[in-house]
């Protein structure tokens, strides 16, 4: 048992070492080849694609080829061609006692038993109250929609992998403080527990850091276990199960935090009004929410155009009509225009135009609800980039105060000057403060990813 045991850490930690490591960008683009939700939204926008060119060749005529075999039964056959003796009358109106032979056939040319008939059939749709251009305008806007949603979700997918990258990387910067703590208190709690044996330190000294000790051990546990359960999550949306985000360096995006720290009101009002603009412009959201109304315009209009005619032709050539299938029987063509105009319906066509118009007003108040909305919430995450930006330089300033804090601490514990319960609250206060930094730094970066989902791109 012990042997297996000691196989499976062993092959855990070989797992774990041979993982490769690969960047966000990387990452990003593995998910978008690999994610099978936008696999599903690429096959929609091909089917709309498709949809659109079915819409365009309602603008084409149709040609059909019509083949018909006939074959007439045995008993009506016999009475067609049933030959009859006509009496000749005379010019005085009476039987001149000479008889003409007559059937029922004789009346219809090419009267056979079975008979063949093949014809092509050319169909032109000219006008029907604009339907088929309304209908390829809307399939046209449907591809387009197709598209903005493939879009949406690759920034989706993008924003979720960034959240997990950094995420898991936050908690293994985190998970390296809190193994500094745990191997700090173990120290602190060796040397009280050797100052107890010689009647230097008290029982409720130890008992304080055998408190944290056990604090820290919890918190390691808990943080290898969610480092356990994000990693599988940002694999799971890449599409691999052998790799793992490679580390960043903090201290990088210091020079652009000062930026926003010591930045104008005035140049931080414009900042963010640029900002709104693009989003305006290039966010597949709102982009999305204006196909949305446009479609509505234009059942709108196409419920309008059943009260229009309708205008179609068709050409028939017959080439074949005989008793035999060799396409070599009589011809003939024919030229039909129909036009058809609607005069009552039962209200139907004043019912959905009704329905039309208001399915439009519903959307156009649903869809600038939407998008007031959708602008508040960039305008939000603009202003807690800023917020963010300056939590970093408030944190940084506060860890080196608790760091300062702590030294002084140390000193005078060393010297018996402050109490353990004061050392304990400074250690505590010192890696909080290290932790807050951290957070506050991941934090940034991601919102910074957030402002990118908004503008519809993810490329720097």
């Amino acid at each position: 048992m012990k042997k297996l045991v000691l196989f499976i850490v062993v092959s855990l930690l070989f797992t774990i070492l041979c993982a490769t490591e690969i960047g966000l960008e990387e990452s990003i683009k593995l998910s978008q080849d690999n994610n099978k939700e936008i696999q599903a939204a690429g096959y929609s926008l091909k089917s709309a694609n498709w949809g659109k060119f079915d819409a365009f060749s309602n603008f084409l005529p149709r040609v059909s080829f019509n083949s018909t075999m006939v074959r007439i039964d045995d008993e009506t056959y016999d009475e067609a061609t049933e030959i009859f003796q006509v009496p000749v009358l005379g010019s005085s109106g009476f039987p001149t006692g000479d008889f003409i032979p007559f059937s029922a056939s004789a009346m219809v040319t090419g009267f056979y038993k079975t008979s063949y008939t093949n014809k092509i059939t050319i169909q032109q749709p000219i006008f029907n109250g604009g339907k088929v251009i309304l209908g390829y305008q809307l399939a046209n806007l449907a591809k387009q929609q197709a598209a903005i949603a493939l879009e949406n979700k690759e920034l989706d997918t993008s924003y979720a992998v960034a959240s997990t990258y950094f995420g898991y990387l936050k908690l293994k910067d985190i998970q390296k403080l809190a193994q500094k703590s745990l191997s700090s208190s173990s120290s602190h709690l060796e040397k009280v527990e050797k100052n107890l044996e010689v009647g230097t330190a008290k029982k409720s000294d130890v008992l304080q850091w055998k408190v944290k000790l056990n604090n820290d051990k919890t918190s390691n546990f808990e943080i290898e276990n969610s480092l356990k359960e994000i990693l599988s999550f940002w694999r799971s949306l890449i599409g691999t199960e052998e790799n793992v985000p490679a580390e960043i360096k903090l201290e990088d995006y210091d020079s652009e935090i000062a930026d926003f720290v010591s930045i104008e009101s005035g140049e931080m009002k414009t900042a963010k009004q640029e900002y709104l603009k693009i989003v305006n412009l290039s966010s597949p959201v709102l982009n999305s929410i204006d196909l949305a109304n446009k479609m509505m315009k234009k059942s709108y209009i196409m419920a309008k155009g059943n009260f229009l005619p309708s205008l179609n032709l068709q050409f028939d050539y017959q080439f074949e009509s005989d008793d035999e299938f060799n396409f070599s029987g009589d011809d003939n063509w024919n030229l039909v225009a129909a036009i058809s105009m609607p005069l009552f319906t039962g209200g139907s066509n004043f019912s959905k135009v009704k329905q039309a118009k208001y399915d439009l007003m519903k959307t156009k108040k649903q869809t600038e609800y939407a998008h007031e909305n959708y602008l508040i919430a960039a305008e939000n995450v603009f202003n807690k980039m800023i917020t963010n930006a300056r939590v970093v330089k408030d944190n940084k300033i506060a860890l080196d105060y608790a760091r300062e804090n702590h030294k002084i601490i140390n000193e005078l514990y060393q010297q018996g000057m402050v109490t353990n319960s004061e050392l304990l609250d400074a250690e505590i206060m010192m890696f909080a403060s290290e932790m807050n930094l951290i957070s506050s730094y991941y934090d940034y970066v991601l919102t910074k990813f957030e402002i990118k989902k908004y503008k519809g791109k993810m490329e720097e």
